[in-house]
């Protein structure tokens, strides 16, 4: 059922009503049996009331005083003056209700380390591959763990509500499953995406040759580690009704590889149905033979790209690069402010004009700060980094850079149907703010004032599928002193561990 804006306040709230809530109950009457660690779904309807919308749905644009009703993990009206039998009322007076945000690209395990390295010290982040072979080989299958769990609960906090986390430190099957059960457990929607690569065989206290370390980082997968994305699967992403859906990322030295592995490893992960193949996309300098990967092109030559493939970065990638994974139904992933520091700038505002669906993330969350709406702005100001971006850029209306974080960026991981507006059908994954904090523009369109002025301490409520997570500007059943405390022990064991590797 499509409703325009002009229909609703035609209509009133009484006809749209019944006729969202008879779509919403045949949906929830047909869904599947919830899996074991799916989130709780709320018995007793949500109705958000009174809220200033910022739907980011192209027909309905910006609602004043509008009332929105959740029943599970849907919302199934859109409407003024509802009054539901039973619901749970929240008193969105004054407040702007918009949609989750979308993470496309974020390596939730290294929160763990945040300020280890930072972007601000660029001599100090050149070292990051080294210090990744040192510290993933020192973190215990508790610490992925506890970066799991931390780091879905950050996400959560600053209203991200979806994301698609790069798994590329979880180098065994215990690491691999602890950091996937804590980001269940965190509660925050999206894809676990598991990297198959990475087969270190030292530890804390060894001396090795730095050059294997970084063959090792680099090595094809093996065969174990396609059985454990099959356990993945099978063991804690089988159920339809998942939060989090089984994803696969491409192996660390997929842009060494020759074409022929890398044709292998492509048709192996596929015959485990991942709901996303991730791949980190860099032209490689300098540029190898023919017969080795070398970009987009090369996969497509060799009909390796679909509907699956979700690219990160992909700062230099051709127009014709991107019209070729726009073609075969793939997606992409720019992460500004860590692209910043690049030779070129952020490609997602090209991607976007060209058809092709584009997000933001954060990429590497121990260098950048978890304020999501810092992102976002990010992801405008990155265009002017380019003559030809710029030209974009002026074009935009300030709701197209949120867009990237929600419906489009939706779309860009597959989930466009699903989340990413504050629709009927959808999900409920949405963000309440609070607008009394004098920084926050009282002035302009919702839009504007969220974009520009918005930041993670406005958060005040969020749901995810449904499921209030953080209300009056707290997270719920979240002891932040007790989890810093934990991080800080566990952060000062695995830089101590690390330092005992010697590589030569």
């Amino acid at each position: 059922m499509e409703v325009t804006r002009k229909d609703m306040l035609r209509m009133g709230a009484t006809g749209l009503l019944a006729a969202a809530l008879a779509g919403g109950r045949q949906a929830n009457a047909s869904s599947q049996k919830q899996s074991a660690h799916a989130a709780p779904k709320s018995v007793r309807p949500v109705l958000i009331r009174d809220a200033d919308i910022l739907t980011m749905d192209e027909k309905l644009g910006e609602l004043s005083s509008f009332d929105v009703l959740i029943e599970g993990e849907k919302i199934v009206a859109i409407g003024k003056g509802m009054r539901v039998a039973d619901a749970e009322v929240v008193d969105a007076t004054g407040k702007i209700l918009m949609p989750g945000m979308n993470d496309g690209h974020r390596h939730v395990w290294q929160i763990m380390h945040a300020g280890s390295m930072v972007k601000t010290e660029a001599a100090r982040y050149e070292r990051y591959q080294t210090w990744k072979e040192r510290t993933v080989v020192c973190m215990t299958p508790e610490d992925f763990h506890l970066a799991g769990y931390v780091g879905g609960l950050l996400a959560i906090d600053s209203g991200v509500t979806n994301l698609v986390d790069y798994a590329h430190g979880q180098h065994n099957r215990e690491k691999a499953f602890a950091g996937a059960r804590g980001l269940i457990e965190s509660g925050v929607a999206g894809v676990f995406c598991y990297q198959i690569a990475h087969s270190p065989t030292y530890g804390p206290g060894d001396t090795i040759p730095l050059a294997q370390a970084s063959a090792e980082r680099l090595a094809p997968p093996t065969e174990e580690h396609y059985e454990t994305a099959q356990l993945l699967r099978d063991e804690l992403f089988s159920s339809a009704d998942s939060r989090l859906r089984f994803g696969l990322a491409s192996s660390n030295g997929l842009a060494r590889h020759s074409m022929r592995q890398a044709k292998i490893e492509f048709d192996r992960a596929r015959t485990l149905e991942p709901f996303l193949f991730a791949l980190h996309i860099h032209r490689p300098n300098p540029m190898p033979p023919e017969g080795i990967y070398r970009h987009i092109s090369d996969l497509h030559k060799a009909g390796l790209l679909g509907p699956d493939i979700h690219v990160s970065h992909g700062v230099q990638m051709t127009d014709e690069e991107l019209v070729m994974l726009r073609d075969t139904g793939g997606m992409l992933c720019a992460t500004a402010m860590g692209e910043f520091p690049y030779v070129a700038a952020s490609i997602h505002g090209k991607a976007r004009k060209m058809g092709l669906p584009a997000g933001i993330g954060i990429d590497v969350n121990m260098a950048l700060t978890q304020d999501y709406f810092e992102h976002v702005r990010a992801g405008l100001w990155a265009h002017y980094r380019s003559a030809e971006y710029a030209a974009i850029a002026r074009e935009y209306e300030t709701a197209d850079s949120l867009d990237f974080a929600t419906r489009w960026g939706a779309k860009a991981m597959r989930m466009g149907d699903e989340t990413g507006s504050v629709s009927v059908g959808k999900y409920a994954d949405l963000v309440l703010l609070d607008t009394k904090r004098y920084g926050l523009a009282s002035r302009g369109t919702l839009a504007d004032r969220v974009v520009t002025f918005a930041n993670r301490s406005d958060v005040d409520s969020v749901w995810v599928r449904g499921v209030l997570r953080k209300s009056g500007g707290k997270m719920l059943g979240v002891d932040w002193a007790s989890l810093k405390a934990k991080m800080a022990a566990a952060q000062e064991r695995i830089l101590r561990d690390a330092a005992s590797i010697r590589f030569t």
